[in-house]
């Protein structure tokens, strides 16, 4: 893209790798990419395990259609907590750039307590004017066992009922061949 007397180089995504986080607390555990997502690719042992069953099998946040850019993440030394600092990527409308990369800075926190993840997300706007853009979670889960996660497959699995979408939440849940019943919230 040529700018005024200068070229500009388009970004709109970053590159995928293997190398993740890990939390625990507990009986609980997440392995989160570096992006603080749960993707479903490579060998899908990200998600969020609670008793030796995965309640969270994805999870991914976009700005618009598109994942931040990352630029750093880490876990801190006493495995409380994950932090992730990305930016937006170049965000065009028709053929132009309509918010460029590194106008909006995210940052995710997350932690688990008790049986449950929590999750901080704070977007700073450094473009020096109103930018109206919409934030996407994407989750689900599959309440797969440890065994199913690392390939044993199951001749019969439970039910998974509807989601329940309220105004300000949503319940996946799921009924075990074992007669108990999980809800991921």
């Amino acid at each position: 893209i040529h700018v005024d007397d200068g070229f500009y180089i388009h970004s709109t995504s970053s590159r995928i790798d293997d190398r993740t986080r890990v939390l625990k607390q507990g009986d609980t555990f997440a392995v989160f990419d570096r992006f603080g997502d749960i993707e479903l690719f490579g060998t899908g042992e990200l998600g969020l395990f609670h008793h030796d069953t995965r309640y969270l099998s994805s999870l991914t946040l976009k700005l618009g259609n598109e994942r931040p850019l990352l630029l750093s993440s880490t876990i801190k030394d006493d495995n409380a907590m994950l932090a992730v600092d990305a930016m937006n990527a170049d965000i065009q409308i028709g053929e132009s750039v309509a918010i460029p990369r590194g106008s909006l800075h995210i940052f995710r926190g997350k932690f688990l307590w008790n049986g449950t993840c929590y999750e901080r997300i704070r977007i700073h706007n450094y473009a020096g004017r109103e930018v109206i853009l919409t934030l996407q979670l994407q989750f689900d889960s599959d309440f797969a066992d440890m065994f199913e996660v690392r390939g044993t497959q199951r001749t019969r699995r439970g039910q998974r009922r509807p989601a329940t979408v309220g105004p300000a939440s949503v319940s996946l849940i799921y009924d075990g061949l074992d007669g108990c019943t999980r809800c991921t919230h």
